[in-house]
């Protein structure tokens, strides 16, 4: 509970703090569980351990659950099984969070738009068109990293997510945007 309480605080505000990412990580997809039960997809996460970083968990969170809504939308059908996995790897450098679902993909023709504002292949079903495009905002203003999409049809989806930081390390402070 107290897990759900801070990552629903933390969604509601931009402050930047000190977390560590695998718990940090844990605690949303904890707080998505719900809807995760109304599908047969499956999520899986692998982050290192102990990884302190100073960032916006707020917007970690609204990221991760606007990846996570977006590929239970628009990747796989009421009854369709899939996995979801979310990777995180130290870079040089960078910080990289890949999100991969193994759903319908994306058609070629459409990649070049998915993250412009008001795109939606959900119209009049519930889609806004800025779940995306919202993500986009957060990860290359507030977090000053870079975001890339690929897909094929009927072979998933990955998102790569660059977050740049100042320090290397397990159990240290690293900061995730210029000071």
């Amino acid at each position: 509970v107290s897990g759900f309480k801070k990552v629903a605080v933390d969604q509601s505000h931009e402050e930047k703090r000190s977390f560590d990412l695998k718990e940090y990580l844990d605690e949303i997809i904890l707080s998505l569980r719900p809807e995760l039960k109304r599908t047969r997809v499956k999520l899986q996460m692998d982050a290192p351990e102990h990884l302190i970083i100073d960032s916006h968990p707020g917007v970690l969170s609204q990221i991760v659950t606007n990846l996570v809504l977006n590929s239970l939308r628009h990747g796989y059908d009421e009854d369709d099984t899939g996995i979801i996995q979310i990777r995180v790897k130290q870079g040089y450098k960078h910080l990289v969070l890949e999100f991969e679902d193994n759903g319908k993909g994306i058609p070629e023709e459409i990649q070049p738009k998915v993250f412009d504002p008001f795109f939606t292949t959900k119209r009049g079903k519930g889609g806004s068109g800025l779940g995306l495009h919202i993500i986009f905002n957060l990860v290359t203003g507030t977090l000053n990293g870079e975001i890339t999409c690929e897909s094929q049809d009927d072979a998933g989806t990955l998102f790569i997510i660059r977050i740049p930081y100042t320090e290397l390390g397990t159990g240290s402070r690293i900061t995730t945007d210029h000071d």
